[in-house]
């Protein structure tokens, strides 16, 4: 169980063994704990050289599609808050059994293990993004705290908790979106070629927090693999936390 420490022009997600040392001036604790279980590991060079298992990730790719399109029916034939957004997280909170959040998160993971091969081969493909829709500050980073671990996805630094250096009490933010993103390093000529412009040059594992207004609330998935697929899923913030596995 790893604490977060909030820095004054940043936010560490994660350190070795308690909080980092740090002037006490800059640091608050937080009063959420990770819970999560560390479900897949970064793939040893053998295993990111074989080949990939397209029927898995189709398979994966399917069962998200799946649960999204429920969602989809579900806020449109029931259009609450902005965008269908309470509608959203209501489908979220009560319409999947364990089952599904079950299904859910091994289509996840194998989607996930298979961005860790990619980009162990190539520093372009693989990217793995995360778009965390909370209500406040501590909701998402239990989402960071528990996803991030969970996927063996790296961990990096979370910007936007100050003001010229000045750390913002988080309770003065109310609901936050938060960008996560594995990074890649890439050439000038990559970054045009893709448009992911500047987005190419964040390191891995870090994320910027900025107020949000929206109705949404959720962890949204995005992975970009090698084939180019479009693959992007609003799912449960807390779906790896090991209470409910």
């Amino acid at each position: 169980q790893i604490p977060f420490a909030i820095v004054a022009t940043s936010l560490l997600l994660f350190v070795t063994d308690g909080f980092t040392t740090l002037p006490s001036t800059v640091m608050m604790k937080l009063i959420t704990k990770s819970r999560s279980k560390l479900a897949i590991s970064i793939p040893s060079a053998s295993q990111a050289h074989s080949e990939p298992a397209v029927d898995a990730i189709a398979a994966a790719t399917s069962t998200l599609q799946h649960y999204d399109n429920l969602q989809l029916e579900y806020t449109t034939q029931n259009p609450l808050g902005m965008g269908g957004g309470i509608s959203s997280l209501y489908f979220l909170q009560n319409n999947l059994s364990s089952e599904d959040l079950e299904n859910i998160r091994e289509a996840v993971i194998q989607l996930v293990c298979e961005a860790h091969k990619q980009r162990s081969k190539s520093s372009v493909d693989g990217r793995i993004m995360l778009g965390i829709c909370a209500e406040n500050v501590d909701e998402a980073l239990l989402g960071l705290k528990t996803w991030v671990p969970a996927l063996g996805l790296p961990r990096g630094i979370l910007h936007g908790m100050d003001v010229d250096g000045i750390p913002i009490p988080p309770e003065e933010l109310g609901s936050v979106y938060v960008k996560y993103n594995t990074g890649g390093s890439m050439t000038f000529t990559q970054m045009r070629k893709t448009g992911m412009g500047f987005d190419a040059l964040w390191r891995p594992g870090d994320a910027v927090l900025e107020t949000y207004d929206g109705d949404f609330r959720g962890i949204y998935l995005n992975a970009e693999l090698s084939d180019g697929e479009f693959r992007q899923y609003l799912l449960p913030t807390d779906l790896f936390l090991e209470d409910d596995w």
